[in-house]
């Protein structure tokens, strides 16, 4: 990764990117300076001189093919040619394309973009885990001193599930793993986890046991042969704090206890002298490390050398520059379904977790009277696997429910979703509301509600759906792909570089290249983009969320 001084590439760029471009806002021209950095290098050199007229920015030499020779006469000789008195602006041919990718795309409002000066990357990312000795003496069996972390977590069957939920902090727990060699683990039950509601344990000893997988919980076999569906992972600070780790109470002996708080327990740090008489228990840091490849979408099309004439002169149209922005508008449109598709993705994977660890379900159902049975949505999670979440009752029939209270019950749910979304991602606040029109227009309506109002800027002018404004601090934006009845409603938060959730990080965000039939000497032009979209650290999840609103016969708006 080469260092780069970013303030200066800011500096150069930003006026230029607003001028041109006409794009103020603040996130896009901080990563749109550096990728023209990095372009502007590559161009410079002449590595892209190959590459034909682009936007009026000049004509470039055509390419050499092996065997063929050099071209007669003495062509253009390119953009940055010293000889070539052209436009002395600084953008190279390819900018002003990447541009309109970046300006006709909504994914790129909702996700960090990192550009890269090449076709791979490394992305990097930390996580702190409470540690203290060594994993694998638990997760493998393998280990000879026994040498066990304070913490552990571990996946366990429906089953098993069901009875840690049932259990009381403090309870003794014993894992005998049908490993060879044999490590019994003996420890107490802390909590569950927060984000996967996975049982936390904290390790008392490692011993020799029994040679059959089986978890005992208070004497009495839950199971055998599975009760354990994975091997032991240390457990993660920042998800699932641990009281007790740092201190146990006055006398340092208090049961350790998980994230969850419920009012019946104390959270006490130790007397001066019992401080002074134990050990520092220690966090241990990870180092992850993510290759990244650049994928590709790519897409081209022709024209006669009549069109060019004939519509140049009788219209004064430039046919190739419109095929061109018909390209960027087909590659726009195929990186904004992925990264949405991710976003969604993400969320509904989210909201089925936290379903599973709170058994609350955020699926919105708003019409009066009807029932939640047999309505069960299904779509796909982070693991490209359908997951259903089914829609709870409606409004009762009979009551005082009008438009304004059922278009209220839905601003009241995406603030729900927007503070799971600051309580189980821990990184801050939702920022961004992504729906469909159907939504957005019921938000639009009762926007200007007074009677019980609540803090927005959406608009009611027609036809304003990308952006509508914003709802509670969160901008709304509008995907237009999405069908009327399609009413599945996106909220996240677009965060740092270093945090977790989807990147996009671009390499080349769209080139044009140009090639001369042979036979009718029709110019074709074609448009390739080249980007991976990257889904960043342990839990990326849950960054996002996503509901379903099941809207009454006769709509929301």
């Amino acid at each position: 990764m080469k260092l780069i001084n970013e303030a200066e590439i800011y500096d150069t760029w930003a006026p230029l990117i607003e001028s041109k471009a006409g794009i103020t806002d603040e996130g896009k021209k901080e990563w749109l300076t550096k990728y023209c950095h990095y372009h502007s290098l590559n161009e410079s050199a002449g590595a892209y001189q190959t590459l034909g007229t682009v936007n009026g920015m000049g004509a470039v030499a055509p390419p050499l093919y092996p065997g063929m020779g050099g071209f007669a006469g003495t062509p253009n000789q390119g953009f940055y040619n010293a000889d070539n008195f052209g436009s002395g602006d600084k953008f190279p041919s390819l900018l002003p394309l990447a541009i309109q990718v970046a300006a006709k795309t909504v994914g790129f409002d909702i996700v960090p973009v990192i550009p890269m000066s090449g076709p791979t990357g490394v992305l990097s990312y930390l996580d702190y885990v409470y540690a203290g000795g060594e994993l694998g003496g638990v997760s493998d069996g393998t280990t000879s001193n026994g040498n066990a972390p304070d913490l552990i977590k571990f996946p366990v069957n429906a089953t098993a599930a069901a009875a840690f939920a049932s259990m009381s902090v403090g309870t003794p727990v014993t894992i005998d793993p049908s490993l060879s060699p044999v490590k019994t683990l003996v420890g107490k039950f802390v909590g569950l986890s927060r984000i996967d509601g996975f049982p936390i344990l904290r390790v008392d000893s490692l011993t020799s046991g029994a040679s059959v997988a089986q978890v005992v919980i208070s004497g009495a076999t839950i199971s055998t042969g599975g009760a354990v569906a994975g091997n032991a992972v240390l457990v993660k600070t920042l998800e699932d704090h641990i009281q007790g780790f740092s201190g146990a109470g006055f006398n340092n002996t208090n049961d350790f206890q998980g994230p969850y708080v419920d009012g019946t327990k104390t959270y006490n740090p130790m007397l001066r002298g019992v401080g002074e008489s134990n050990y520092y228990k220690s966090l241990g840091l990870s180092t992850f490390t993510k290759f990244v490849e650049a994928d590709t979408f790519q897409v081209a099309a022709s024209v006669t050398t009549e069109q060019i004439q004939d519509l140049n002169k009788q219209f004064g149209i430039d046919v190739v520059s419109m095929i061109e922005n018909a390209l960027v508008n087909e590659v726009s449109q195929a990186i904004n379904k992925h990264i949405l598709a991710r976003g969604f993705a993400l969320g509904w994977s989210n909201h089925s977790q936290f379903l599973a660890t709170e058994g609350t379900n955020l699926n919105l159902n708003l019409e009066i009277g009807s029932t939640g049975a047999g309505n069960t949505p299904a779509y796909v999670g982070k693991d490209d696997v359908g997951a259903t979440i089914a829609i709870p009752d409606g409004p009762a029939a009979g009551g005082y429910e009008n438009l304004s209270t059922l278009q209220r019950r839905l601003f009241s749910r995406i603030l729900a979703a927007a503070n799971v979304v600051a309580n189980r991602g821990r990184r801050g606040p939702a920022n961004f509301i992504v729906t469909n029109a159907n939504i957005a227009s019921a938000l639009q309506d009762i926007s200007q509600f007074t009677f019980a109002p609540f803090t927005n800027t959406l608009t009611q002018n027609n036809g304003t759906l990308y952006p509508v404004g914003s709802l509670a601090g969160m901008t709304v934006y509008v995907d237009q792909n999405m069908k009327f009845d399609d009413t599945r409603v996106l909220v996240g938060r677009k965060g740092g570089d270093d945090e977790p959730g989807l990147k996009f990080m671009p390499y080349m965000m769209a080139e044009s290249l140009q090639t001369i039939s042979e036979g009718t000497m029709s110019p074709k032009v074609a448009v390739k983009s080249r980007y991976a979209l990257v889904e960043a650290g342990h839990l990326p999840e849950t960054m996002y969320i996503t509901f379903y609103v099941k809207v009454p016969t006769g709509g929301l708006s």
